[in-house]
Protein backbone atom coordinates (compact mmCIF):
# COMPACT_ATOMS: atom_id res chain seq x y z
CA UNK A 1 0.00 0.00 0.00
CA UNK A 2 3.08 2.66 0.03
CA UNK A 3 2.91 3.50 -3.50
CA UNK A 4 -0.58 5.04 -3.24
CA UNK A 5 -0.11 6.11 0.38
CA UNK A 6 3.20 8.00 -1.19
CA UNK A 7 1.47 9.84 -4.31
CA UNK A 8 -1.54 10.85 -2.19
CA UNK A 9 1.15 12.71 0.13
CA UNK A 10 2.50 14.16 -2.75
CA UNK A 11 -1.15 14.91 -3.84
CA UNK A 12 -1.52 16.82 -0.74
CA UNK A 13 1.44 19.15 -0.37
CA UNK A 14 0.87 20.09 -3.99
CA UNK A 15 3.93 18.87 -5.67
CA UNK A 16 3.36 18.11 -9.27
CA UNK A 17 6.97 17.50 -10.16
CA UNK A 18 7.51 15.30 -7.19
CA UNK A 19 4.13 13.77 -7.45
CA UNK A 20 5.34 12.65 -11.20
CA UNK A 21 8.49 11.22 -10.07
CA UNK A 22 6.75 9.45 -7.14
CA UNK A 23 4.07 7.95 -9.70
CA UNK A 24 7.25 6.98 -12.25
CA UNK A 25 8.56 5.18 -9.43
CA UNK A 26 5.39 3.28 -8.38
CA UNK A 27 5.24 2.29 -11.48
CA UNK A 28 8.55 0.83 -12.11
CA UNK A 29 7.95 -1.05 -8.72
CA UNK A 30 4.50 -2.40 -10.16
CA UNK A 31 6.90 -3.82 -13.34
CA UNK A 32 9.15 -5.09 -11.35
CA UNK A 33 6.35 -7.21 -9.01
CA UNK A 34 4.48 -8.18 -11.97
CA UNK A 35 7.49 -9.49 -14.19
CA UNK A 36 8.86 -10.89 -11.41
CA UNK A 37 8.64 -14.66 -12.55
CA UNK A 38 6.78 -16.33 -15.49
CA UNK A 39 3.27 -16.79 -13.06
CA UNK A 40 3.13 -13.72 -12.63
CA UNK A 41 3.99 -11.98 -15.87
CA UNK A 42 1.15 -13.88 -17.46
CA UNK A 43 -1.46 -13.03 -14.08
CA UNK A 44 -3.90 -10.42 -16.02
CA UNK A 45 -4.36 -8.57 -12.13
CA UNK A 46 -1.09 -7.03 -12.61
CA UNK A 47 -1.43 -5.69 -16.51
CA UNK A 48 -2.71 -2.54 -14.74
CA UNK A 49 -1.25 -0.08 -11.40
CA UNK A 50 -4.62 0.11 -9.95
CA UNK A 51 -3.92 2.11 -6.82
CA UNK A 52 -1.55 4.32 -8.76
CA UNK A 53 -3.77 4.92 -11.46
CA UNK A 54 -6.85 5.75 -8.88
CA UNK A 55 -4.28 8.36 -7.34
CA UNK A 56 -3.06 9.70 -10.76
CA UNK A 57 -6.72 10.42 -11.53
CA UNK A 58 -7.61 12.31 -8.50
CA UNK A 59 -4.25 14.31 -9.42
CA UNK A 60 -5.06 15.18 -13.10
CA UNK A 61 -8.98 16.08 -11.35
CA UNK A 62 -7.39 18.41 -9.24
CA UNK A 63 -5.41 20.13 -12.11
CA UNK A 64 -2.00 18.31 -12.31
CA UNK A 65 -0.54 17.36 -15.54
CA UNK A 66 0.60 13.77 -15.31
CA UNK A 67 3.87 13.32 -17.28
CA UNK A 68 4.62 9.71 -17.11
CA UNK A 69 3.12 7.40 -19.53
CA UNK A 70 3.35 3.77 -19.00
CA UNK A 71 1.39 0.65 -20.32
CA UNK A 72 0.61 0.38 -16.48
CA UNK A 73 -1.60 3.47 -16.27
CA UNK A 74 -4.22 3.26 -19.57
CA UNK A 75 -4.39 7.09 -20.84
CA UNK A 76 -7.76 6.36 -21.51
CA UNK A 77 -8.64 5.65 -18.09
CA UNK A 78 -5.95 8.51 -16.94
CA UNK A 79 -8.17 11.18 -19.13
CA UNK A 80 -11.60 9.87 -17.91
CA UNK A 81 -12.83 8.90 -21.88
CA UNK A 82 -13.84 5.51 -23.03
CA UNK A 83 -12.49 3.45 -25.38
CA UNK A 84 -13.79 1.94 -28.03
CA UNK A 85 -17.03 4.40 -26.23
CA UNK A 86 -20.51 4.41 -28.23
CA UNK A 87 -22.57 8.01 -27.97
CA UNK A 88 -25.24 8.49 -25.79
Amino acid sequence: MYPPMNLLTQLARGGEESFNSELAGALEWHKEYWTRDEDRALDAEGLTALGPLAVACLARDEGFSITVASEYLPKSLLDGGWLNGFPT
